[in-house]
């Protein structure tokens, strides 16, 4: 099968997978809640324990372990199968469902804090109970950042160390270059799991590291690496992470905002025992889900700018087209990137510019010096 083809055909299937899974979500919630079922979990759980908060986290944990559960058979195939079919992956089916419940199992306890703080100040701030919930929800998303490197990463991939001196010097001449501080060069071990290449900058003041793949470090280029690091640098230099937290801090505003009325309605419409009722978590659920799809198209095209212009600054910087293209072109193949999707495929699941867009880009550019 042809590169493009191996692509179209691994992408095509995803695809359907992501509009599968967004019909299985939009089935179970609505029948778990209109069939009783939420409000027979509810009563049990506060026949286990009349306290409000226990309740509540039981509630939670049985609704979560029943969403994981109906997207395991997708999460295989995907994950699993699908990965295997196009020699992607190098995990075993073990270390696959070791991954997937570690994965699991934070974004539980996630969900458990977010639900307990929202429900609380549903139960004590009724009517502003939204703007607390805002107010919580960008002060996770810092603390998210914040801990990243050390405590998130880690549960995940081993920090390994690099050997290559030189490309460490030119990893940090470019951030004192652009005067942002850097605390140190990693590569993590993803050839344990998968045959993709990455690199990226995560955490936020001091706690700010690259972590490269070792897939990148061992089959491309100090310049082709020098390339992903400088796209990545211009995020910090333009600010772009300061920008997707106000952008998406307004699109979480208005969403909290629009719970809050369809929560007031639907208090009486469905006769729950107050906004606080856990019960009707699923449909607040839905509203947040058709709320996602609603805002993906601008929050995507937005990001897609945003990436554009970090690719600029690479070219700016370096000064080395042919090596960006060439590192664009390995990457693709690599990682079975699709080179020229849809316009729907493009608007719906692209917050990177398409291939042959970012081709373009280095192809167009001029080098001054």
């Amino acid at each position: 099968m042809m590169p493009a083809a191996r692509s179209d055909q691994y992408h095509r299937v995803k695809n359907r997978m992501f509009f599968s899974g967004l019909f299985l979500d939009f089935a179970f919630l609505m029948i778990f809640f209109f069939a009783g079922w939420s409000l027979t979990v509810r009563n049990w759980t506060f026949v286990i324990s009349s306290n409000f908060w226990i309740a509540n986290g039981l509630y939670v944990f049985l609704f979560s372990s029943l969403l994981y559960l109906l997207h395991l058979p997708l999460n295989f195939f995907l994950g699993y199968i699908w990965e295997h079919k196009f020699q992607l992956s190098n995990q075993n089916f073990f270390q696959w469902w070791t991954d997937d419940l570690k994965q699991s199992a934070l974004g539980l306890v996630m969900v458990v804090v977010l639900v307990e703080v929202v429900y609380f100040f549903l139960r004590h701030f009724p009517s502003g109970w939204w703007i607390c919930a805002w107010i919580f929800w960008v002060f996770m998303a810092v603390i998210m950042a914040k801990i990243t490197p050390n405590v998130i990463i880690p549960i995940f991939y081993k920090y390994v160390p690099i050997n290559n001196a030189s490309l460490k010097d030119r990893i940090f001449d470019m951030f004192k270059k652009c005067k942002v501080f850097l605390q140190d060069v990693y590569m993590i071990d993803m050839s344990q799991k998968t045959k993709k290449a990455n690199a990226f900058v995560c955490g936020i003041g001091r706690t700010r590291r690259v972590v490269l793949g070792d897939t990148l470090v061992n089959q491309y280029t100090v310049d082709e690496i020098e390339a992903v690091v400088a796209h990545e640098l211009g995020h910090y230099v333009h600010r772009d992470i300061f920008k997707l937290l106000i952008v998406n801090g307004i699109v979480i505003f208005v969403g909290f905002y629009l719970i809050a009325l369809f929560l007031n309605y639907s208090v009486g419409a469905f006769h729950l025992r107050g906004i606080d009722d856990i019960a009707f978590l699923p449909m607040i659920t839905v509203a947040f889900v058709v709320f996602s799809l609603a805002t993906a198209i601008p929050l995507n095209a937005f990001s897609r700018y945003l990436e554009k212009q970090a690719d600029l600054f690479c070219l700016t910087m370096t000064q080395k087209p042919a090596d960006f293209i060439s590192l664009m072109k390995k990457l693709g193949e690599m990682n079975l990137a699709k080179e020229n999707p849809s316009l729907m495929e493009k608007l719906f699941f692209y917050d990177h510019p398409p291939l042959k867009e970012r081709i373009a880009v280095g192809e167009k550019f001029k080098v001054t010096k």
